[in-house]
């Protein structure tokens, strides 16, 4: 596309229109999850609350992320950008509410890939020992954590179809996985299986632990709103990405219902407080049933899934900072693609490098291990900030386009900004340090985003020369 006289963007190359389809945009769902990754290792904070009634959690977390999803697959019908919900906001709140909203959508990928590289490092060091390595260097963290970094970038650098080709394999590898694992548990003669689990009075503190515990289940199944970003680059971008957002959905939840029942049924349900406090549970319970071996080929593919969620992560936040840039909202250089691969490749490599740096300091003040807790919150906090304004710019648009249907663009969006402030509530009160300050970060990135663009956007050319950055990267319908 080339540039719009008068508004302030050069004519450059543009990212890859038309060339990625309904698998791919599937996959970008599907990894964003890192289902793999997730339930061996990211369950234990949904189990630390439901307890042995971790399956009940994951099955009426459904509804949770039903509201969640609602919301971009609406706005998908007659939007598609390459800022996704940061485009979704601006067409129905405004410019500057695009911007916040897509600062809390960068927040929440840009922290996922430190922390995982954090995570990267503290499961290599658990698995050591198990190759006879009792003693591994306390520093190692540091070059696994770049080292895991590293092939995301590369991939994302490369190009849409070569990142989401790549993605294709790692989504059939993940499923595949998954559901072999679970049939091995659930069908071994030593499984108790049985419906105790899906009482909620097995959770910790009774049915309000249950209720925490669904909602951070329910967090951990709603990556798939990852698809939205691709507005600028799938086929048929509408039909595609509403299309593949409910299958990637449809397949996440499954999985996550699934594999939350064979772990806790593999651990013992009454045991789940160690389930909970453990570092890498979902590893230990394979171990026991197929052997060390099967464990280390299983550590292998959840690498390949920690790279396959910071790929879709990169993905994501580099089509935001490509939009902003040529928006004049951040540096411009952001807003550059690379002539040959049509990505933002300057905004990739930034992320790399803000990814290592962010990793490197909160492990350095915090230690790796609750380095990582912190990053956690920080995404968490981020993607609840942006799916409040989303919420909110949802019946303002359609409102607007006299083409307001009240249950679905009205009244589930009210139901999920509900969910959005309990989420908040129960992940940062009561209040203690250092997990308060992710909430209270990225508060302040979006008062000093709001003064940022108040004080940058002064004529009505600035305010067209955003605008038309928002609508050169999108579609509407």
């Amino acid at each position: 596309m080339g540039a719009k006289s008068g508004t302030g963007i050069e004519s450059r190359p543009n990212l890859a229109s038309d060339s990625v389809g309904f698998f791919q945009v599937f996959a970008q769902g599907l990894i964003a999850n890192g289902p793999l990754a997730a339930t061996t290792v990211a369950m234990t904070a949904a189990a630390s609350y439901a307890l042995g009634a971790l399956p009940l959690a994951y099955l009426l977390g459904i509804v949770v992320v039903v509201l969640w999803v609602n919301t971009p697959f609406q706005f998908s019908a007659k939007l598609a950008g390459a800022s996704g919900v940061a485009y979704f906001v601006n067409r129905g709140m405004g410019g500057i509410w695009g911007y916040l909203s897509g600062l809390s959508y960068a927040m929440y990928y840009i922290a996922l890939i430190p922390a995982n590289a954090l995570f990267f490092g503290i499961m290599i060091q658990y698995l050591l020992p198990t190759l006879g390595v009792s003693h591994p260097a306390s520093w190692l963290w540091i070059p696994l954590a770049i080292l895991l970094i590293i092939p995301s970038t590369v991939l994302t650098y490369l190009g849409i179809k070569t990142s989401l080709n790549y993605a294709v394999f790692v989504a059939i590898a993940e499923v595949a996985l998954l559901v072999i694992i679970s049939l091995v548990i659930v069908l071994a003669p030593q499984t108790d299986n049985t419906l105790a689990v899906y009482n909620p009075h097995l959770a910790s503190g009774g049915f309000g632990g249950f209720s925490i515990g669904l909602l951070v289940a329910a967090f951990g199944m709603s990556g798939s709103t990852a698809t939205v970003y691709l507005g600028s680059e799938a086929r048929a971008p509408h039909a595609t990405i509403r299309k593949a957002l409910i299958w990637a959905t449809v397949l996440v939840v499954a999985l996550f219902v699934l594999v939350s029942y064979a772990f806790t049924i593999g651990w013992g349900y009454e045991k789940m407080a160690s389930f909970a406090s453990g570092s890498v549970p979902g590893l230990i319970v394979v171990q026991h049933y197929l052997g060390t071996v099967p464990e280390w080929i299983l550590a292998l593919f959840v690498i390949n899934s920690l790279v396959g969620v910071n790929m879709a992560a990169s993905i994501v936040v580099s089509r935001l900072l490509m939009t902003f840039g040529q928006a004049r909202l951040l540096p411009r250089h952001l807003g550059t693609t690379h002539a040959k691969y049509r990505t933002p490749h300057v905004a990739v490599v930034w992320i790399a490098i803000v990814s290592i740096v962010l990793g490197i300091v909160s492990a350095a003040i915090w230690g790796p291990s609750t380095g990582f807790i912190v990053l956690i919150l920080l995404a968490t906090m981020g993607e609840f900030l942006g799916h409040i304004l989303g919420n909110i710019a949802l019946p303002a648009y359609f409102i607007k386009q006299h083409a307001v249907r009240w249950v679905v663009h009205v009244l589930l969006p009210i139901l999920s900004l509900i969910t959005i402030v309990l989420g908040i509530f129960y992940t940062f009160f009561p209040i203690s340090a250092p997990f308060i300050y992710p909430a209270l970060f990225s508060i302040l990135v979006l008062v000093l985003g709001g003064i940022q663009f108040a004080m940058g956007i002064r004529s009505s050319q600035q305010s067209q020369t955003v605008e038309t950055a928002f609508s050169t990267l999108g579609h509407d319908q």
